[in-house]
């Protein structure tokens, strides 16, 4: 079972104290390896599965950088605690469909996870908040070179690392930022930006990476190509369109403020009310109107309410994390009652 104060915390990637987090709420970079004589997940035999959790879990213990991690075998764990696993971004929504052994090695609070079967043999991440690209790259290198030494990674010299989906092959390397961009939206300038980083090779997602739906203003922007450059090369491009996004987002706000400020700040506060007093929430709802919020908060409109707060909120109104939080396994109807609830109670009264 996961400790009631684990439940609470926040992850490092959710903290708000990285540089350029009013738009930028964290940084990510994945590796995707494989190991040679084994077939891939997808292919493999539950005791192929078996074998190469073992072997990844032994290699990992050796690694200093690894000395406080633990591995975490999901054929042994509810399917709720997956789902918080993959709220938290610990692990990905194809790690838990999987079958067999599979699962994640990781320590909770650290910014580092390595996932074992899931898409690939070997998928692992680092997190931090805010725009850190270099910082969270040079971690994440550090471990995938000390691993590569204890374990044999399949690569051809021609393609790369060879990977299960052909467009992960390369490098494997995927950088992505998670922002909120609640002023390109309400300028509707969102689809004519999110285009031209489409044409500059970037790709988006929702708040929880692939197969989730845009929600709440949140947009995951990640590099599409693994292959014909370096993982430095990759960091340094996407980063660069990062920026210029960053700074359009900044200038809608600003525009907001100066040419509707009345209109915006009825919006805000419509949204602290329904929060506030409502009596059911979904969590396409919840997402929404506290994207109005934080915007609210990083506009000064709330100078007394913290966005810690508001990310601690919306972590514990995420399904898995709510039945957890209350040690109750609820349907959807019932969630949206004990989420208002939660709500209600976290949400100071203004």
């Amino acid at each position: 079972m996961i400790p009631g104060e684990i439940i609470e915390q926040l992850p490092p990637w959710f903290k708000n104290d990285g540089p350029d987090s009013d738009c930028v709420i964290s940084t990510r970079v994945r590796l995707a390896r494989n190991v040679v004589d084994y077939q891939f997940p997808l292919k493999a035999s539950l005791l192929e599965k078996k074998n190469l959790f073992a072997a990844i879990t032994e290699a990992v213990s050796t690694i200093p950088q690894c000395k406080d991690f633990t591995p975490l075998n999901f054929s042994n764990v509810e399917k709720v605690q997956q789902e918080f696993f993959l709220e938290n971004r610990i692990v990905s929504s194809d790690l838990i469909v999987q079958e067999g052994d599979r699962g994640v090695i990781f320590e909770y609070g650290n910014s580092m996870s390595i996932m074992v079967n899931e898409e690939d043999h070997i998928r692992m991440q680092a997190l931090c908040s805010g725009c850190q690209p270099e910082m969270v790259w040079q971690t994440l290198n550090s471990l995938d070179d000390q691993l590569g030494q204890l374990v044999h990674y399949a690569y051809d010299k021609k393609l790369g690392f060879l990977t299960t989906c052909p467009t992960n092959s390369g490098t494997g390397f995927r950088i992505s930022f998670l922002m909120h961009l609640p002023g390109l939206v309400l300028t509707k300038s969102i689809d004519s930006v999110l285009a031209g980083a489409s044409q500059m090779g970037m790709a988006t997602r929702g708040f929880l990476g692939e197969s989730s739906d845009v929600v709440g203003n949140y947009f995951q922007i990640s590099n599409q190509a693994t292959m014909g450059a370096s993982e430095d090369k990759f960091t340094e491009d996407t980063l660069a369109i990062v920026k210029k996004i960053v700074d359009y987002e900044r200038a809608a706000r600003e525009r907001i403020l100066e040419d509707a400020k009345v209109e915006i700040t009825d919006k805000v506060f419509r949204s602290y009310g329904l929060l506030k007093y409502a009596r059911t929430l979904t969590v396409e709802e919840f997402l929404n109107l506290s994207s109005a919020l934080r915007f609210g908060i990083e506009c000064n409109l709330f100078p007394d309410m913290e966005i810690e707060l508001l990310n601690r909120m919306t972590l514990l109104s995420l399904p898995a994390h709510m039945e957890l939080y209350f040690n109750k396994r609820m349907d959807r109807d019932a969630q949206d009652i004990f989420r208002a609830d939660l709500v209600k109670e976290f949400l100071p009264t203004i």
